[in-house]
């Protein structure tokens, strides 16, 4: 009897664990070029707005740049930190779910597991309803979910009410 790699569940949270750690180096790779580039150039033109070195600085630059570089530096050092970190879990009852479009193409999938808000694969949304009580191993800068499985509720615990959130 031969088996298959592909039904093996450590197998396949490892192949999800290695996939989803790729988009989390992508987004370092992508976010932290730009923050450094806008964190240079903030540099640059302080430096000549206040040494007046006539290089055509204006605060009305700095601003801009100082936005753009805070903007990508939040997204940049999310991945970072999550990429020299290690993944969290916690377990809770799933208050909320819901998808929504970040992007002209992209569409993504959040729960809300008591306090926190998390992203997660359309795969494990398929998977997970309002009500349930599940473990979550996530990382913890970028709040993006590695993997889900329903929890055995604790004993005398009982779910929260159905939220009353707008389909």
């Amino acid at each position: 009897m031969s088996t298959n790699w592909n039904n093996d569940p450590a197998v396949q949270l490892a192949l999800e664990d290695a996939r989803i750690r790729r988009g989390i180096w992508i987004s370092a790779c992508i976010w932290m070029p730009l923050f450094l580039l806008a964190a240079g150039g903030f540099l640059f033109f302080l430096g000549d707005v206040v040494f007046d070195f006539g290089n055509g600085g204006t605060i009305f630059l700095l601003v801009v740049l100082g936005i753009l570089a805070v903007l990508f530096g939040f997204q940049g050092f999310q991945s970072v930190l999550d990429l020299a970190g290690k993944p969290a879990e916690v377990t809770g009852w799933v208050s909320r779910r819901w998808a929504r479009s970040d992007s002209f193409v992209m569409r993504s999938h959040y729960i809300r597991l008591d306090s926190h808000i998390f992203r997660i694969d359309r795969v494990f949304h398929a998977d997970v309803q309002e009500g349930d009580y599940i473990s979550v191993r996530y990382y913890p800068h970028s709040a993006v979910v590695i993997h889900v499985e329903k929890a055995p509720i604790p004993e005398g615990e009982t779910p929260p009410p159905p939220s009353r959130a707008r389909r």
